[in-house]
């Protein structure tokens, strides 16, 4: 996932920088995937990343928290504290302005900064995501960490939506 949406990231526009992190849409027709990232660009500085398969319907909203899941590694595998592999299951909450939708997500290590990545698939037909067309606003919760940005501007929200509808 990283390595895709590195490759995203060069190709991107980018919005206004705040702390010099942005809203980046990768919408490259050629590729079959497009993604909505916050963070810093051309870095590993990832705070919200969108994506999803064109034409599919359903949005992963995936990002990093400070809580660490991955105990050791096993033949290449990290796994809990109880032996159990990557992924694990975990809860993930979206919001946007009066909606939420708390989902079945997963973590798995996140090797260069020593946390968890949360990950969670929501159609984009939901309540959430449709508050999210119209607000840009995007709030992920999990595992007691919330991650937020800056509003993401339309321009970018309504061009990633339609691709992954």
């Amino acid at each position: 996932m990283k390595l895709a949406l590195a490759l995203f990231l060069l190709t991107a526009t980018a919005a206004q920088a705040q702390d010099g992190r942005v809203w980046t849409l990768a919408n490259d027709k050629t590729l079959p995937e497009v993604a909505l990232v916050y963070g810093a660009p051309n870095s590993d500085d990832l705070v919200i990343a969108l994506r999803c398969p064109r034409g599919t319907g359903q949005v992963t909203a995936a990002f990093l928290v400070e809580a660490r899941l991955a105990d050791r590694r096993e033949n290449e595998v990290w796994v809990d504290k109880i032996g159990r592999p990557a992924p694990w299951p975990t809860s993930v909450t979206l919001a946007s302005g009066l909606a939420s939708a708390t989902l079945r997500g997963q973590a798995s290590a996140d090797d260069l900064n020593g946390g968890s990545l949360l990950s969670a698939e929501v159609a984009t037909r939901a309540p959430v995501i449709a508050a999210f067309r119209k607000t840009g606003v995007m709030t992920l919760t999990g595992l007691g960490e919330t991650r937020s940005a800056p509003p993401v501007p339309l321009k970018q929200v309504r061009p990633f939506l339609s691709a992954c509808k």
